[in-house]
């Protein structure tokens, strides 16, 4: 009633601005889903942090099946690629593995990961977790920073987790130094919260 009255007057002063019948509304926007997917290296090299390494993974791979719309998917790679969680299932136990492995199929890893979570369709916020200290032949280098320079061209971040300072890895990908679970699964979740800020 008051709008109606002061658009009265304003018209009788020739300045007609009021609206008396406006409201505002607010909608919720929902955050976008969120897909993670894990890689961890069993080569020979990755011998002495292994254990922190199965731990963190998870952890991550717990936490995300809490969050909702959130999957989560985790392989080991050596010679091949083996999975650890799939998506959907959350595990109640640390899966111990060993890494005695020579080899470093870490392009297949990546297949495996993106196929299992699309990675490369920007309909969700999408992390790729690397955890490998990088010592790889020339051709697997190549390889991973090929792969990865298209998921991140797609939108999706890539985090590359690695137990030594100087241990080479692919400039694409965003570097933190592995130190224990707890801060692989800080900087993953700092690295998934990222991810949904920029979808």
């Amino acid at each position: 009633m008051r709008g109606v009255l002061a658009a009265d007057a304003q018209r009788a002063a020739g300045a007609p601005t009021a609206e008396p019948f406006t409201r505002a509304v607010r909608s919720h926007v929902p955050a976008p889903p969120l897909r993670v997917g894990s890689a961890c290296d069993v080569s020979a090299s990755m011998r002495p942090v292994c254990g922190p390494v199965a731990s963190a993974a998870w952890i991550l791979a717990n936490a995300t099946s809490h969050l909702p719309d959130a999957i989560s998917a985790t392989v080991v790679y050596g010679a091949g690629v083996r999975p650890i969680t799939r998506p959907g299932r959350a595990l109640a136990h640390v899966t111990e593995f060993e890494a005695d492995d020579r080899a470093h199929a870490i392009g297949t890893a990546i297949d495996a990961l993106e196929a299992a979570l699309d990675l490369t369709r920007p309909d969700a916020a999408r992390l790729l977790v690397i955890v490998s200290d990088g010592a790889y032949d020339l051709p697997d280098c190549d390889e991973a920073h090929k792969r990865i320079t298209r998921l991140i061209g797609t939108g999706c971040g890539v985090l590359w987790l690695h137990p030594e300072a100087d241990d080479p890895i692919t400039p694409s990908a965003q570097p933190l130094l592995l130190t224990g679970p707890a801060q692989t699964t800080d900087a993953s979740g700092q690295a998934a919260v990222h991810a949904l800020r920029h979808t």
